[in-house]
């Protein structure tokens, strides 16, 4: 199983970058390997499940997530179907001070095939890196 982890203080308020993570509907236009992103089932605007479409070149696998969130504060995603064993990540918000918050961000992901292992898993591991920068990256471009 891989597992990531990462803090950071950014120079928003919490509420900012909940809603920057919680909409996921808006994931392809700044996640360059998320090809696709729908909200399939909504509880409410914190809690539902959406299916995205993640890939690289010539290869692409769907999976449904199901989102569960407390506003401003926490949002979990476990996927509940598609290609993977395991993939469940975290994110926590805690303001600290005028326009600061800290974001940790956690996440752990294992394939259910070896081969899908082998051919996805390092795209997976290098979005992975990349994802808390992608996402600091959409809250300068909406609130600056």
């Amino acid at each position: 199983m891989h597992k990531y982890c990462n803090s950071i203080i950014l120079p928003f308020s919490a509420i900012e970058l909940y809603d920057v993570v919680i909409n996921v509907e808006a994931y392809p236009d700044f996640l360059p390997w998320c090809l696709s992103a729908k909200i399939i089932k909504k509880i409410d605007k914190n809690n539902f499940d959406a299916e995205l479409k993640v890939g690289y070149k010539a290869i692409d696998e769907k999976y449904i997530s199901r989102i569960r969130a407390k506003y401003g504060k926490k949002i979990n995603s476990k996927a509940i179907s598609g290609p993977f064993k395991v993939l469940d990540s975290t994110w926590i918000f805690i303001d600290s001070g005028k326009k600061k918050c800290n974001v940790e961000f956690m996440i752990e992901y294992e394939f259910k095939s070896f081969f899908l292992d082998k051919v996805m898993g390092s795209l997976f591991k290098k979005a992975t890196l990349k994802m808390l920068d992608a996402f600091e990256q959409r809250a300068h471009f909406l609130y600056e």
